[in-house]
């Protein structure tokens, strides 16, 4: 008995001895650190600055950015547009795919430990002595048992996938952000458009009833004689032109509106109740002088910064795949007590020590190692330095057509400047040339010919001042998205955490998920809207 004992002792030193040894092998061992260093953007973009910007110069005000707009109606649309749009849904979905992967990939760093419980109750041959002859016993059995496994991470796999789905969950994050500002943007912009084509209604109205009037005074005109058929007939030709012009662009705006309804789920009886709230008024954002645009802020674009973690998750993909090449080692162990009526009847006289029922295990310490599989890790390996490369090429790109984007948006927002007191210049001395022109006529000094031009000129002029207008309210639009929405450089790291609402935390440091109560979060209410 003692040496049964002994060899138990020794035998579970060695366990410990081994495991401890194992376990500061594992906890030595280093994670592929990538060594991939961005290019920071230029210090100065080639575009000047636009004369006015709509967040004083402060792009932390970019969250607020539609609520500068002083548009009701817009802010409606864009947040019917984002509760049914099915881009965020799936963006939506991928994150809490990621959320789960992640929960996946740190059980892997954890020990595994089941129970199992078992009762049964039954008859079997034994046959037990008693003092008025012999029994066949009725036995209750009874177990309860727990076994835990543990793979060590020796060469670090574990700990590169779950750095892994940790930079995809972040770059998941981005693209959710991404799909909201991306909505905020396209609802932003059909609304504008709707404006204008509203505007351009008004002008198409003025110029077909203006056309209307002209061939019937025309008629009344060539039936006294005072005028020739032939241009009685051209007035009525222009007349009819015009009509067609306002119910083509009516059409227009019917199309408009279809697209917003689909858009926002809106019904379309109650969407033209609330688009006829404030017509004709195009929506623009306040404009202030600001000083700068800081370059810096690209690295805050959800695209690029998705880029970014995918370039890092590529580089942890190499890590995993090269300790595919190497041992693999797994712990086990199990403990378990069991119960059983009829072997205790049996010792009832017996002497039992208090570990009687009880059995337990420590081990196997268990090694598998790779020998021959044709060439597979390998090629892993090789898939996998592709795929970094190929991830470092992509954020080398999507980069660039950041920068493209933002100095785009200015170089638009600087032309429309530019050329907007021209147009307004230009509509005005039209408007003043149709006046005296409609007088001239009137009295017999001008021709239709005449008129009908300097009403064309008029028109055509007040429409380029709200074309203008509209292009300016659409490279606003365009400045907010190439900036990233409503990223700034305090919320440059957005993670989502466990919660039905998907509420946004921005930890300074690196990305980790942290539970964040929805009640208490200012971010989530700074981001109502993006």
């Amino acid at each position: 008995m003692i040496s049964i004992k002994q060899n138990l002792i020794d035998y579970t030193r060695f366990s410990l001895i081994g495991l401890i040894s194992l376990v500061i092998l594992a906890s030595c061992s280093t994670s592929h650190v990538n060594t991939f260093k961005p290019q920071p953007p230029a210090n100065n973009w080639l575009e000047p600055l636009p004369s006015t910007q709509a967040h004083d110069g402060k792009l932390s005000d970019l969250k607020n950015w539609w609520q500068q707009f002083n548009d009701p109606v817009l802010l409606k649309l864009i947040e019917a547009a984002q509760n049914v749009s099915p881009d965020i849904e799936t963006a939506k979905a991928r994150v809490i795919a990621g959320q789960t992967s992640l929960t996946v990939a740190d059980a892997q760093l954890l020990p595994t430990i089941t129970a199992e419980a078992s009762a049964s109750r039954g008859r079997s041959g034994q046959i037990l002595p008693t003092s008025t002859g012999v029994t066949f016993p009725t036995s209750n059995l009874l177990g309860i048992n727990a076994t835990a496994s543990w793979e060590l991470d020796v060469w670090g796999k574990n700990k590169a996938a779950q750095n892994q789905e940790n930079q995809k969950l972040a770059g998941s994050n981005a693209l959710w952000h991404e799909a909201r500002v991306i909505i905020a943007a396209q609802t932003a912009n059909q609304y504008i458009n709707y404006r204008l084509c509203e505007n351009l209604s008004n002008i198409a109205k003025q110029n077909a009833d203006s056309s209307i009037e002209t061939a019937r005074l025309s008629g009344l005109t060539a039936k006294a004689g005072f005028l020739a058929p032939a241009n009685a007939s051209q007035s009525i030709a222009l007349a009819a032109e015009a009509e067609n012009q306002l119910k083509k662009q009516a059409l227009q705006c019917t199309l408009i509106i279809k697209s917003l309804v689909a858009l926002t789920a809106i019904p379309e009886t109650e969407l033209k109740e609330s688009l006829a709230k404030n017509p004709g008024v195009m929506p623009m954002p306040i404009g202030i002088e600001v000083s700068e645009i800081p370059a810096k802020l690209l690295s805050q674009r959800p695209d690029v910064l998705n880029a970014e973690r995918n370039v890092d998750a590529s580089s942890f993909e190499i890590t995993i795949n090269e300790a595919q090449r190497y041992p693999r080692l797994s712990l086990a162990g199990n403990i378990g007590l069991s119960y059983d009526s009829s072997s205790r009847k049996l010792m009832t006289n017996r002497r039992r020590s208090s570990l009687d029922g009880l059995t337990w295990s420590v081990g196997p310490i268990a090694v598998s190692l790779p020998i021959f599989d044709a060439g597979v890790r390998a090629a892993n390996i090789s898939a996998a330095k592709a795929q970094y490369e190929a991830a470092k090429s992509t954020y080398e790109s999507v980069a660039r057509n950041a920068v493209r984007e933002v100095e785009e948006a200015m170089a638009s927002l600087n032309s429309v400047a530019s050329r907007l007191d021209d147009v307004n210049k230009a509509a005005d001395g039209f408007s003043i040339s149709l006046a005296a022109t409609d007088s001239r006529y009137k009295a017999s000094l001008a021709n239709l010919f005449e008129l009908e031009e300097a009403r064309r000129a008029s028109f055509q002029a007040q429409n380029n001042v709200y074309a203008l207008k509209n292009e300016q309210a659409l490279a606003w639009v365009s400045l907010y998205r190439a900036m990233g929405g409503g990223w700034t450089t305090a919320l440059n790291t957005p993670i989502l955490a466990f919660d039905r609402q998907l509420v946004l935390d921005e930890p300074s440091g690196s990305a980790t998920i942290t539970p964040i109560p929805t009640q208490d979060s200012a971010v989530a209410k700074e981001l109502a809207l993006p």
